[in-house]
């Protein structure tokens, strides 16, 4: 299937590695120009690199940590000044440290407030006039599965994810008859470096090893596998197609499974 997405300019965040890196590739190989973003600007320049030999669209990038709306708003400046309009957003960042509901800090929900709700929350708002003026536009919010059902220890994650959901669906409403289209995907255990570094955590509280809790993992997942990261950035290519216009408001698992509820 053509995704007719071919000349486009996607900023997607948190993209040098996972989620987001996958995300990235899967736009490039319908054509689409890319303004990649992370921390690490080594990783950055590395992915970027890969994907110009790949698929041969142009990748522009910018090392920020999108920890702060105001972090939020430089870079969708440097995006648009790099591409032009921003006709996909991919927002993405990653996960706060794991507390319990009991032992989190004001600091820390503060953190979590700027890092996972005002960044996607302020980067939408950045570019949305555009995408108006233009009538086609997208944003997409990759979110976690803990928006259904909280997952143990990670109360801000599951907080702030809960917060932009309620944020993407009001958009969704406010901006539909703009022909721009507003989603979240959930994805459930997907194979990342941040899985990995939880069940290390885990074993580490329960006395078992990174391999045990992989295995006990897998073994809760009706699909028993651990999602791949290019299934995720596939689905969301599509939701980016102008064949997904009529798809907004949504939030949609990739979890194998795992929820337990409808």
């Amino acid at each position: 299937m053509d995704l007719q997405l071919r000349g486009l300019n996607a900023l997607v965040c948190a993209s040098s590695q996972g989620l987001g890196l996958a995300t990235a590739r899967a736009l490039a190989a319908e054509g689409v120009n890319l303004y990649l973003c992370a921390r690490s600007a080594d990783k950055l320049a590395a992915a970027a690199a890969d994907i110009r030999a790949t698929h041969g669209v142009r990748v522009e990038t910018g090392a920020l940590d999108l920890s702060s709306g105001e972090a939020a708003l430089r870079l969708a400046d440097l995006a648009q000044q790099s591409l032009g309009r921003i006709d996909i957003l991919v927002n993405n960042v990653g996960g706060p440290a794991p507390t319990k509901a009991t032992d989190t800090s004001a600091e820390q929900w503060r953190i979590g407030f700027e890092q996972v709700f005002l960044t996607a929350a302020q980067l939408s708002n950045a570019l949305l006039p555009a995408m108006r003026a233009a009538q086609f536009g997208r944003i997409i919010t990759i979110t976690s599965i803990s928006v259904l059902e909280p997952i143990e220890n990670l109360v801000i994650s599951t907080a702030m994810r809960l917060a932009i959901t309620g944020f993407t669906k009001t958009l969704a409403d406010e901006v539909a008859a703009d022909g721009v289209t507003v989603n979240t995907v959930l994805p459930g255990v997907i194979h990342t470096n941040r899985i990995e570094d939880l069940r290390r955590a885990k074993a580490l509280r329960s006395g078992t090893t990174l391999a045990d809790e992989m295995q006990k993992t897998q073994q809760q997942i009706p699909a028993r596998r651990l999602g791949r990261p290019e299934e995720l950035g596939a689905f969301i290519a599509f939701l980016s197609s102008r064949h997904a216009g009529y798809i907004t408001g949504t939030h949609t698992p990739i979890d194998g499974g795992l929820r337990r509820g409808w």
